[in-house]
Order: structure tokens, then sequence, then C-alpha cells
């Protein structure tokens, strides 16, 4: 009896590791553009994104690489990048700050980006 309560709790520890190590590999992003965004008449889709290197009034816009069906910004991780999200039909945008990305992405289909550490 006192063998098989070890043996249990050997795997129960196994099993638990692991699905905290398998966990550990799934990355959430550091800030990522809401999809939609609503100005209180409407719905608005995401359709452009800019990532500067610091602050935005620095006016220091990065050029993203074109990989596959991505747009990826390399970013140097000592420093404030700053994401901005625009919608479609409206002046209107979101800065976001993405302090501690290695890199931001954005998909075409769905629009979506999102900065990973």
């Amino acid at each position: 009896m006192l063998l098989n309560n070890q043996k249990n709790a050997i795997l129960f520890s196994v099993y638990f590791l692991g699905l905290i190590s398998f966990n550990c590999y799934a990355q959430t992003p550091v800030v990522s553009c809401p999809p939609t965004f609503s100005d209180g008449h409407g719905i608005h889709k995401l359709t452009e994104v800019m990532v500067y290197d610091g602050s935005v009034c620095m006016k220091a816009s990065l050029v993203p690489e074109y990989k596959k069906n991505k747009e990826v910004w390399v970013l140097d991780t000592l420093r404030d990048p700053s994401v901005v999200c625009a919608y479609e039909k409206i002046p209107h945008y979101i800065v976001l700050n993405a302090k501690g990305a290695a890199y931001c992405e954005r998909t075409t289909a769905p629009v979506q980006v999102k900065c990973m550490p």
C-alpha cells in the first residue's frame, strides 16, 4: 500500500512538472492592439500599426521586415518602444508602451498585432 502511494505521488509530480514546463513555452504578449475600437458611433476595425523606437513624439518610426505573411519589427529590449494602433474611418488611435518586447508582429487576415518578449 505504501509503495503504491509513493508511485502515485511520483506520477503526480512528474505530470505536474511536465504541465508547468509545457505552459512556460507559451508566450504571452507584452502588448497587443485591440482588434476593434468603439467611438460611440460605431465599431472600427484595426487597419494599421506603427512601431516607434521610443516615444512617439521622438518620431523614430521603425521599418518592418516582411516574413511570410507577417510584418515583423525587431526591437532593442533596452529601449522603450511604442506601438500605435490605427483604426478604419476614424482619426483616433491607441498608443501602447511595449517595454520589454523583443519583437512585434502584424498579421493581415485578420489584422492582429502582438509584441512578444
